[in-house]
């Protein structure tokens, strides 16, 4: 029999200021009860807020088995399986749940929130209408709708959306910077700057309010004041890491390369497993002239790899292969001319490819699997902040690029992503002879002045190269009369990476 004052003082403990403080109670708990249900909730919540997520999936999982036809513990596991990510995990127990409770608001506004975080905005304006009709003063599912329908570009009912969400609750911060966003979308930057500053006054230094007015600021050509908003967060609420990130990148534009330097030192410290100020690192090493510790971080030796892939099961050879790769790319329903966000010049871009079915492009994932695994396997140490962000539990992001004559991919990074690659089924013989259209790495994007120095790979078909996201690498122009085709993939760390999607 479990002490019910004492699981009551662990739930409070699970809820409080200092989850962390249950932990203990909690594991004795679990010790005279591991199957109790409710003993397993409090210790899945003591996790979650503490930040121990797989812990926590686990528990709620054994509180599911324990009672499979309880909907809030089925909740209760969608919730920490969305903040881990598994996105598909959540949505199945969430119409799990619904199937047990029809119409539950909470259960319905979860699943619309859940669907969001998928990318799949337009499945979840169902869920998210039955929840406002079935409970109207419920602010949070006004402002998932309205998350909703402006990722589904109906702005003006987004925007109503929003402003019923505030309507019903006048200080609801998230739902007046979504309105910041949708109006700065929508060309409106004066009001949306206007109700970001609101924010700020009310709650001095919030990163997001503080990272919206300071973008808004620095495309005004005020990067000053974009540096003084960024500091203010900073100041007022610790090393936030978008903040940091924002701050580092207006540093470097700015010129104050050993400030950028040293901060984005200080953002590795603060969270290893994130790879973005690695990049920056880069191009403040880069302005320093500090040739010497680039070539160390960069370590292209090292953490470069050149695959050519000899055989693909299921192709009598590699010709084969290639070929149906290139048609099936060529036919994919997904090319985009320019992809808007994207730095895609004159080619058209697919959105993610990795759950594809189609013969070559499926076994090209499963040869990127395969390839990033054994990869990551090779690169060992611990002498280097790369591999300390090296991620246990990661998925695959894949998608192909076509570019027309006088194409290029500017340089950019994949980063928050961990290890990335790229496949070249063809090489037209007239790139390889003039040597343009190659890979390269370290070219520096305009917007931070431009410059680096380029180490150039050649592709050829059948090419495969593997090399860290964080890593700044183009495509250089060509000018031959052939399209260039490439198929780029990723290593996604779980609750961490980002999926390669087109904007919609």
């Amino acid at each position: 029999m479990v002490p019910r004052e004492q699981l009551r003082e662990a739930a409070r403990l699970a809820q409080g200021a200092d989850p962390a403080a249950a932990l203990p109670l909690v594991a004795r708990l679990l010790a005279d009860a591991p199957d109790d249900a409710d003993v397993l909730t409090v210790a899945g919540i003591a996790a979650q807020r503490s930040g121990v997520l797989r812990e926590a999936i686990r528990h709620f999982a054994r509180a599911v088995a324990v009672e499979p036809d309880n909907p809030a513990r089925l909740g209760n596991h969608a919730v920490a399986l969305k903040q881990a990510g598994r996105y598909d995990e959540a949505i199945a127990a969430l119409e799990q749940a619904l199937a047990l409770r029809p119409g539950a608001a909470v259960t319905l506004a979860n699943l619309g929130s859940c669907l969001i975080a998928a990318d799949r905005p337009a499945e979840a304006e169902a869920p998210l209408r039955a929840a406002v009709a079935a409970d109207p003063g419920h602010a949070e599912s006004w402002n998932n709708l309205g998350v909703a329908l402006a990722r589904t570009n109906r702005l003006d009912a987004a925007d109503a959306a929003y402003r019923q969400a505030l309507t019903i609750r006048s200080g609801y911060v998230e739902a007046a910077l979504n309105r910041v966003d949708l109006l700065d979308r929508s060309g409106r930057e004066s009001e949306a700057a206007r109700i970001a500053a609101d924010v700020l006054r009310a709650i001095p230094g919030h990163p997001r309010a503080a990272n919206q007015l300071a973008a808004i600021r620095a495309r005004a050509g005020d990067d000053a004041q974009a540096i003084a908003l960024y500091r203010q967060a900073l100041d007022s609420n610790g090393l936030n890491h978008p903040v940091g990130v924002n701050l580092a990148t207006a540093l470097l534009r700015a010129g104050a390369y050993a400030e950028a330097l040293a901060l984005c030192d200080r953002l590795l410290a603060e969270l290893p497993s994130s790879t973005m100020p690695l990049a920056l690192k880069c191009v403040a090493l880069e302005r320093l002239g500090d040739r010497a510790a680039l070539d160390a971080l960069m370590a292209l030796d090292r953490f470069v790899a050149v695959v050519d892939i000899p055989a693909v099961a299921g192709f009598a050879d590699m010709a084969e292969f290639n070929m149906s790769l290139i048609a099936e790319l060529a036919a994919h329903p997904s090319l985009t001319f320019e992809p808007e966000g994207l730095v895609t010049r004159a080619g058209r871009q697919t959105d993610d490819m990795a759950d594809d079915r189609t013969p070559a492009i499926a076994a090209l994932a499963a040869i990127a699997r395969e390839q990033l695994a054994a990869h990551a396997d090779r690169v060992t140490g611990s002498d280097h902040p790369w591999i300390a962000a090296r991620p246990d539990d990661w998925a695959l992001t894949l998608w192909g690029t076509i570019l027309a004559p006088g194409g290029a991919v500017a340089p950019h990074i994949h980063a928050p992503n961990w290890l990335s690659g790229v496949y070249y089924p063809e090489f037209p013989p007239p790139l390889a002879a003039s040597g343009e259209g190659c890979f390269a790495i370290g070219p520096l994007p305009d917007q931070l002045g431009g410059g680096g120095t380029p180490a150039v790979f050649q592709p050829r078909a059948g090419r495969m190269i593997l090399f860290p996201s964080f890593l700044w690498h183009c495509t250089l122009p060509f000018g031959c009369a052939a399209e260039r085709m490439s198929l780029a993939f990723d290593l996604v760390p779980d609750g961490i990476g980002r999926r390669h999607r087109l904007a919609r």
